[in-house]
């Protein structure tokens, strides 16, 4: 079932209920007041005859004395008197004396009526005779030493006739209403839950790939707040799909690069494999072959090695962040970069001005270790290579400095692009693939930070990672 037509059966039945239990209450309240206007109408005449009934005491000559047929008599000629007056057709008198009607010429029985026992002084009641409603009230009295009621019957039909006139007119009221509600609520509700359908055709068009789709409702209201959580959650899908989508290119640009970059030295380890298995070589030959084979595949490792770093950093890591002392961490790198530091005789000077750094040990290592192998191959025989820690109150910094050939001011802004070597011939001759410092820039952006290069051509470079310290990144 439709949520409008839930809603408008819904609303219709509380309608219903509502309006019927008001109306009930607002006609029960007029028969109430109409019956009570009328019973008082009524009481008050039969007071008001009794009253006047009541001056024959002191008008009358006749003594108490008298004999019972006289007092009667007189009794029932006043009574008639005043009834002949107030009489009509909708209200009659009637005289009772001792049981027996003394005056009666109504067409029904008030006797049967409302029976007066005594001490019962006033009474009125509400009775049905001949089909008719009655409202019967009867008062007792003394006149002329003698016990006399008084009965008054109104019809009240006219009463209920207007009771029921109201009551159909409320009926009438609340069919006009709910049929008035049965065609605006469902026009109403459905214009209200239009933006659902908004949010239901746009959630369908994004699943079917629109992920730039937004719903623009806004309103200030349930549905708005709903329609903005909609477009936020859209834009937030929008941005990882396209996260996911650039993860995904750079990840084929890094595979095809990598393709292309390992054909050098698969072409050479195939070449001089093919060579000492197919020719007849002396000894020298046979060790240079080898030689050859073996450095290519220590290039094809080291270049296997950075590209599963590379792409291991698209993939968003999780950094374990902890304080690293400076010092030992500089001894560990100095450890692990000391054979190729001997090979060109190059001194690595360290200054801790950081007692201790915050972050991933084996991100951190890995980026000193690549920046220092850089500084290596950059650096001729004989010069120093420096190492520093940095802390300021808000950053740390890590600086790899040397004196070595230098980047030429134009080509600084493209060494952190994957696979750029400024010159291709050295870099091969050396074992470069040009990933160390794509890699040394994935690192710092990891921690929050960056990487920064500053290089003079033919006199060194210093490159540092600069990142947050740790409440400062929060």
């Amino acid at each position: 079932m439709k949520l409008w037509i839930k809603q408008t059966l819904i609303c219709l039945m509380v309608i219903l209920l509502s309006f019927s239990a008001c109306l009930y209450l607002f006609v029960a309240q007029q028969a109430k007041q109409q019956l009570d206007i009328a019973a008082e109408s009524n009481i008050q005449n039969l007071e008001v005859f009794c009253e006047h009934l009541s001056t024959l005491d002191r008008t009358t000559t006749i003594d108490y004395t008298a004999d019972a047929v006289t007092r009667h008599a007189l009794i029932q000629y006043t009574f008639s008197t005043y009834a002949h007056l107030l009489q009509s057709t909708e209200r009659s008198y009637s005289l009772v004396v001792d049981g027996e009607y003394l005056y009666n010429i109504s067409a029904w029985q008030p006797l049967q009526l409302l029976t007066m026992e005594d001490p019962v002084i006033s009474a009125h009641c509400m009775a049905t005779a001949d089909d008719l409603p009655l409202m019967v009230a009867a008062k007792t009295i003394r006149i002329l030493d003698t016990l006399a009621t008084v009965y008054v019957v109104q019809d009240v039909s006219a009463t209920l006739d207007q009771i029921d006139a109201l009551t159909r007119n409320a009926q009438f009221a609340l069919l006009f209403c709910l049929l008035v509600s049965a065609v605006l609520l469902p026009l109403t509700l459905r214009r209200t839950l239009r933006p659902l359908r908004t949010l239901t055709q746009a959630s369908e068009k994004i699943s079917g790939g629109q992920y730039a789709l937004r719903t623009g409702i806004a309103s200030r209201d349930e549905v708005g707040e709903l329609s903005r959580s909609f477009d936020h959650m859209a834009e937030t899908i929008e941005q990882k799909i396209n996260d996911l989508q650039e993860q995904a290119q750079r990840r084929e640009m890094l595979l095809g690069a990598l393709t292309h970059e390992m054909k050098t030295p698969m072409t050479s380890i195939i070449g001089f494999s093919d060579s000492l298995l197919s020719m007849p070589l002396t000894e020298e030959g046979r060790m240079e072959a080898a030689h050859e084979i073996h450095e290519a595949a220590l290039r094809t490792e080291r270049l296997s090695q950075k590209m599963m770093q590379l792409i291991s950093m698209t993939d968003c890591p999780v950094l374990v962040k902890r304080p690293l002392a400076a010092a030992e961490l500089f001894e560990t790198v100095r450890g692990a970069t000391a054979n190729s530091l001997e090979e060109k005789c190059i001194t690595l000077e360290t200054h801790c001005d950081a007692a201790s750094v915050t972050g991933d040990s084996d991100l951190i290592f890995s980026l000193l270790t690549n920046l220092i192998d850089n500084a290596i191959k950059a650096s001729p025989a004989g010069q120093s290579i420096c190492l520093s820690a940095k802390e300021t109150a808000t950053h740390y910094a890590l600086i790899v400095a040397d004196h070595g050939s230098g980047i030429p001011k134009d080509k600084i802004a493209l060494v952190t692009e994957p696979f750029y070597r400024v010159d291709k011939a050295r870099s091969r001759k050396m074992g470069g693939a040009g990933l160390g410092l794509s890699l040394c820039r994935m690192i710092a952006q990891a921690h929050g930070g960056e990487l920064h290069i500053e290089s003079q051509e033919g006199e060194g470079t210093a490159i540092s990672m600069r990142w947050p310290k740790e409440d400062a990144h929060e």
